[in-house]
């Protein structure tokens, strides 16, 4: 971790230029910082993006947590997020600069596109078309004014999302090179083909609606190469020491007591006998050791409105996210995450295979992500079992549960099949309609006209409500 930090360090000072802005191109950097140390950075602040904004953001949008403290995304007023466009492609100019090290490989290169994958789906599916396959190529063609791509093509082109992860998937399953600088996998190259491969899934059922996707998605399961295992999840783990620690356990206390659980996840526990939930959320301030009551507040209200509840009455997240430095673990994917995904498919025909065995292996694979023991008779409750003629909400409210601080991954799935069933908060400042996208960054209008004005005119205009091309 030492070597993380000297390399945050040099990014910062020498490579952390702005994607689009000239002036900003350190002219004495380091031509070939060695790739080891930039992909170590690229992990460390692309899962700490992953699970800072889980915290910040995705949660309140998918509901599994409410504000109180008039946080404007929880009222569906979400900006542009100026700050994770930036960061997103700064990491993306890193995983170019990994692909074109002199000290580079092939497995490097492979590695290197599997994150870009990773990070080029984060930016399409929070601002549906943007600069792709030109945007990097503000110093070696100096194109500081890149087109914007369509959804369809980042994710289906050459070169695209998909494309790139097949590939990498054959660069590693042949290739004998090593890598170091490899916090997530140690270097284990077969981890990183799992890795890939349980992404395809991913983003194959995330275009489903719009693509036939059956054949290659069933020839990824068939060969097996996907994670097996939570020992094969994409995390990295926080660490007890400063400066690694996770985000929350090092702010002031206001940031943490603003956050409560939803009224959403209130209702969604409540049926069930659920260790997650005392993991998750803290029983209330006026709960007894007798009888532990955990309650939710709605998202989105007015602070008016906030005022009718008793706040004693309504729990905070679990004391983990407080308390501890390194009980976070940030992911990119996890094994529960792919069974979900698996379930959803074999249930849409997509796979062959039972969906009650994978709905249940993801079940399980969610407590042991947690380190929880899942209680006799879970799978048994009666709003569990598949087969009553809701299995996609099913899947979906407990792939849900499992999401739960893994980015933006359950508002994701929300946008795509509309379960779990959220309530539009009352006091909502979008005209009562989930959002779906954040808003471009006013910098691309400024440096970026012509190609942001067309951008706009393409996906229906620079609004919160502009939806992307696989859930349109």
């Amino acid at each position: 971790m030492k070597k993380i930090l000297l390399y945050s360090l040099i990014s910062f000072l020498f490579i952390g230029c702005k994607k689009f802005d000239q002036a900003n191109i350190n002219q004495n950097a380091p031509e070939n910082v060695n790739p080891q140390f930039l992909l170590s950075n690229v992990l460390a602040e692309g899962s700490n993006n992953q699970a800072y904004w889980g915290w910040h953001a995705g949660s309140l949008l998918a509901q599994h947590s409410s504000n109180l403290e008039f946080l404007p995304v929880d009222r569906y007023n979400l900006g542009s997020n100026e700050g994770l466009w930036t960061e997103t492609y700064r990491l993306m100019k890193d995983l170019k600069d990994i692909k074109d090290s002199e000290q580079g490989n092939d497995a490097y290169s492979a590695v290197a596109d599997i994150l870009t994958a990773h990070q080029a789906s984060l930016l399409t599916d929070l601002w549906t078309n943007v600069p792709y396959f030109d945007a990097l190529k503000g110093q070696s063609e100096a194109n500081f004014t890149p087109a914007f791509d369509q959804q369809e093509l980042i994710y289906t082109a050459e070169g695209g999302i998909l494309d790139l992860l097949k590939k990498a998937v054959i660069t590693l399953q042949s290739t004998t090179e090593k890598i170091d600088g490899d916090i997530m996998y140690q270097g284990n190259l077969n981890q990183w083909i799992a890795f890939a491969n349980s992404l395809r899934v991913r983003y194959l059922l995330r275009i489903s609606g719009k693509v036939d996707v059956s054949a290659e998605m069933q020839s990824i399961v068939d060969n097996g190469a996907i994670f097996q295992s939570g020992m094969q999840e994409a995390v990295v783990p926080y660490l007890s020491a400063s400066p690694n620690q996770w985000v929350i356990f090092t702010e002031r206390e206001g940031r943490f007591v603003d956050v409560r659980m939803s009224k959403t996840a209130e209702d969604i526990f409540a049926p069930l006998n659920d260790p997650r939930l005392k993991h998750y959320y803290k029983p209330t301030v006026n709960s007894t050791p007798t009888n532990e009551e955990y309650n939710g507040i709605p998202n989105g209200l007015s602070r008016q409105n906030q005022n009718s509840y008793n706040l004693s009455d309504v729990s905070l997240l679990g004391s983990y996210l407080r308390d501890e430095p390194d009980a976070v673990k940030a992911a990119f994917m996890t094994y529960a995450e792919l069974q979900f995904c698996l379930a959803e498919a074999a249930h849409k025909g997509i796979i062959s295979g039972m969906a009650s065995t994978y709905y249940q292996n993801g079940i399980q694979a969610s407590f042991n992500h947690l380190g929880l023991t899942m209680p006799s008779g879970y799978l048994s409750q009666v709003s569990v079992p598949l087969g009553s003629g809701t299995d996609l909400e099913q899947i979906m409210t407990q792939k849900w549960i499992a999401s739960f601080m893994n980015g933006y991954e359950a508002w994701f799935d929300f946008r795509r099949t509309g379960f779990p069933v959220l309530t539009i908060p009352q006091d909502n400042l979008n005209n009562d309609v989930f959002p779906v996208r954040y808003a471009y960054p006013s910098t691309e209008q400024a440096v970026n006209g012509l190609n942001y004005s067309s951008a706009v005119g393409a996906i229906g205009g620079d609004n919160y409500n502009s939806k992307g091309w696989w859930e349109q």
